[in-house]
């Protein structure tokens, strides 16, 4: 009897063990989602999903990581824009075979995806144990990896191919209209959070709006405590009076500014020319915790003759202004985000006359 025991304690939990692995094998074997076949795209569980490399052939790398705080890193130095991540995501999880690739269309498509396509590689946490509700030992695991080609003929489709199949197909959104690979973009410029400034009122310490050929409008707004506020002109000195109302929604209207998109395709010469030359208005705001980002508006010169809707002759762009960014991106910013911000340290009193304001900028009208 004390034989049979000994051999019991001994044989069960190797018993056990090998019953666990071949539990494992047996649940990951059965996941749909970890053997996706060739033309299963989609993946259902975005929110497992931990990260998205993309890649194309001439050497652009975008690797988007989620962070703790459910926002996504891009390689790793950046924020990701959450909007183009969204339609990502959305994309990842809907995206369907419409049809494949017709024999008389298969040649030029593995060529084109060979020589000008997007590697797609997909990271989840999965686990070991994957039993219904019960999941034990998770790990990260490349799900899924394809690559995205060009447009279909039609435009309302793209051209697909999962990793180590031979079928291409063309893939679209059901319901969408349109072809798929922008949203695979593999630029990193893509992808880049286009925030400059994101505060709650209770977060800034101090702004100061400095126009250079105007000091006498430029500003210094201090929030100690979110109550006694103090605005200060380096010429003028501080206001004796200001409307309480008119700083708070001054404040808020700091919670989120974006510029516009990255000032692309401009020259060497031409990005010198806007960091040299004299800012229409700097902002810069510091937080409580002592850090700062600032923003220099630059005015954009129109071609001759233009003019505004009154046949009035314009100088400038009315709609857009050149911003560089903490001294480094220069950038394209809109009047109608940042016009809020553009305001003169008078225009804090309690009487101030708005039909005496002076024009910041020339308009359309």
């Amino acid at each position: 009897m004390k034989k049979l025991l000994k051999k019991w304690y001994f044989w069960t939990p190797i018993l056990l063990i090998l019953a666990l692995i071949a539990l494992i094998e047996i649940t990951n074997s059965s996941n749909s989602t970890l053997n996706p076949g060739e033309k299963n795209f989609a993946v259902l569980d975005t929110a497992s999903i931990t990260k998205v490399f993309l890649a194309d052939k001439s050497n652009n790398r975008v690797l988007l990581e989620k962070t703790d705080s459910n926002g996504w890193k891009l390689n790793g130095k950046y924020f990701a824009q959450q909007e183009m991540v969204d339609e990502l995501m959305y994309t990842i999880m809907y995206v369907t075979v419409r049809n494949p690739v017709p024999k008389s269309m298969y040649d030029n498509v593995i060529k084109g995806l060979a020589g000008f396509s997007t590697k797609v590689e997909i990271y989840a946490k999965v686990h070991y144990i994957n039993i219904g509700s019960l999941k034990l030992f998770p790990y990260e695991k490349r799900i899924r990896t394809y690559y995205v080609g060009a447009s279909a003929q039609d435009n309302l489709g793209s051209f697909m191919l999962m990793e180590g199949a031979d079928l291409p197909f063309i893939v679209h959104i059901p319901g969408f209209k349109g072809f798929l690979e922008p949203r695979y973009s593999p630029l990193e410029i893509d992808w880049r959070e286009h925030k400059v400034f994101r505060y709650r009122m209770d977060n800034i310490a101090k702004i100061n709006v400095t126009y250079p050929e105007l000091p006498e409008h430029s500003f210094e707004l201090t929030n100690p405590d979110n109550r006694n506020f103090t605005i200060t002109n380096e010429i003028n000195g501080k206001l004796p009076q200001i409307d309480t109302v008119k700083v708070i929604n001054y404040l808020n209207a700091y919670t989120d500014v974006r510029f516009e998109a990255f000032a692309r395709g401009l020259s060497d010469h031409e990005i010198d020319s806007i960091r040299k030359a004299t800012p229409f208005c700097i902002i810069s705001v510091i937080d409580k915790q002592g850090n700062s980002n600032s923003i220099s508006l630059l005015k954009i010169k129109v071609p001759e003759g233009s003019t505004n809707l009154q046949g009035k002759e314009l100088l400038y762009d009315p709609e857009r202004l050149y911003g560089i960014v903490n001294g480094n991106e220069v950038v394209l910013t809109q009047f109608f985000v940042f016009g809020s911000l553009l305001r003169y340290a008078e225009e804090f009193l309690p009487d101030y006359d708005s039909d005496s304001k002076p024009p910041k900028f020339e308009t359309l009208l």
